[in-house]
């Protein structure tokens, strides 16, 4: 290596370590950065203001529009159908007392005017019986004339047979026979007719004219339609709420509301508590509330009428509070805990709920007027800490029961 060489080395090394020198004092001599405080802030939870409420309460409930009454129309003499009414068909409508179908009544009508036939020969016999009666009385005086006296014929059996009382009290019994064999036959003719029962609809129709039928054979499944009912499952809790609901009294009906929708509208009816039966749902230990509506085939306006087999939901008034409050059910923490803002800090408030309604719960203890109740979820929390509040733009006092 020449002495050149080594001069340019040794000169590069010298520079590279002013460079460094020279950025270690840069960097020793740079002043600390200023240093900001760290600021906890407090969490943001979601209340809302709750309103004090008064007035009765709403159970709801859901169940299947059912009717009041059905039964199994049969035929009550064996014949083949010969006629049939036109509303003979599914749906169709009838009257009470109307005819449906009538089973061949000839037969029937011939043992008519055959027991007639005998009632009026046993009608004559008693006239017949009647008048000699009448004159064994006449000569039997005539006979005491005779021989001087005036008394009446004895009470004996023998003076029975004088005045033929026995005979005339015979044709009198055989008529009576005859009647009743009329009266029977009359009324085999009038079964040859079956009839409505009762005002309503035929859900099912399982005969037809020229089948031959026997005593008994359904020909009809018929449904009433003045009254339907809808059975609903209630817990306990629920079914307390309704007044009176195991009185006796007919006269004191609770209120109820049947809604269900048609057409993408909602459709109501006034109803009532009818009963409630008489053990509970074994499925489910439920109470079942049977309510009814009066007249529900009845349209009115637009209205449609409130079909057997539809779905309704169920509205019975309950019980009146002097004071509750309905808040929304995320609100309720283990249980029966509600989270409250006061002055700025979350406090514990204990609650007694009254009832649960859907995503709502009523409650009649431990809030006043005016409280801000927690609607959100908070991961940590505890009693006295502090919070922030926004304020939830639903109403702890909304309500959907109008």
């Amino acid at each position: 290596m020449g002495t050149r060489s080594v001069r340019s080395f040794f000169l590069g090394l010298a520079i590279l370590a002013v460079g460094v020198i020279g950025l270690m004092i840069f960097i020793a001599l740079k002043p600390d950065p200023p240093r900001e405080e760290s600021v906890v802030l407090a969490p943001i939870v979601r209340t809302q203001t709750v309103t004090e409420m008064t007035g009765s309460l709403v159970v709801r409930g859901s169940g299947t529009v059912s009717p009041a009454r059905e039964v199994n129309l049969a035929a009550e003499v064996p014949g083949r159908i010969v006629s049939v009414s036109p509303q003979y068909v599914n749906g169709g409508t009838f009257a009470e007392g109307e005819v449906i179908l009538i089973v061949d009544p000839s037969d029937y009508e011939n043992a008519v005017a055959v027991v007639e036939a005998e009632v009026t020969e046993r009608q004559l016999n008693v006239m017949l019986a009647e008048e000699e009666s009448a004159i064994a009385a006449d000569e039997w005086q005539r006979l005491l004339m005779r021989d001087g006296e005036t008394t009446d014929a004895p009470e004996s059996s023998l003076g029975s047979l004088v005045l033929r009382e026995p005979q005339k009290k015979l044709a009198e019994a055989v008529l009576k026979g005859a009647e009743a064999r009329l009266s029977d036959a009359r009324s085999r003719l009038s079964r040859t007719a079956v009839r409505a029962p009762f005002t309503g609809k035929i859900r099912s129709k399982l005969a037809e004219v020229g089948q031959y039928v026997a005593p008994g054979t359904v020909v009809a499944s018929f449904f009433g339609t003045d009254q339907v009912e809808i059975t609903t499952s209630l817990p306990t809790g629920d079914a307390a709420l309704i007044s009176d609901l195991f009185t006796s009294d007919s006269a004191k009906r609770i209120p109820a509301r049947v809604q269900t929708s048609y057409g993408g509208r909602t459709y109501r009816w006034d109803g009532y508590v009818h009963r409630t039966e008489g053990a509970l749902d074994p499925a489910t230990r439920m109470y079942r509330i049977v309510v009814r509506v009066d007249q529900p085939y009845k349209s009115t306006g637009e209205r449609p009428p409130l079909l057997v087999g539809m779905y309704a939901s169920v509205e019975i008034e309950g019980i009146s509070l002097e004071s509750y409050f309905r808040i929304p059910r995320e609100a309720i923490r283990d249980e029966s805990g509600v989270w409250t803002v006061v002055d700025g800090r979350l406090r514990m408030r204990r609650v007694h709920i009254v009832q649960e309604v859907d995503d709502f719960v009523v409650v009649d203890e431990g809030l006043m007027e005016g409280d801000r109740i927690v609607v959100s979820m908070l991961s940590v929390v505890s009693d006295g800490m502090k919070v922030r509040t926004a304020q939830s733009s639903v109403s702890a006092s909304s309500t959907d029961d109008s």
